[in-house]
């Protein structure tokens, strides 16, 4: 239960940023805007998964 919880987290986050990076970029490109945003959309599910085992894994004694 806490993978999940800290995948939330880390998801939430994520996605916060790619938002504020695809509107960065709209600002200089509007039609290169949405790739950008997709592209990090996608990747947050990815990275923050991996960031959720590693945090979560169990320390090696």
């Amino acid at each position: 239960m806490q993978i999940l919880s800290f995948y939330i987290v880390f998801v939430v986050l994520g996605e916060l940023g790619s938002y504020a990076i695809g509107r960065t970029v709209e600002q200089w490109s509007p039609t290169a805007s949405l790739p950008t945003f997709l592209a990090c959309f996608f990747i947050v599910f990815w990275l923050a998964w991996r960031l959720a085992v590693r945090v979560t894994e169990p320390k090696a004694a």
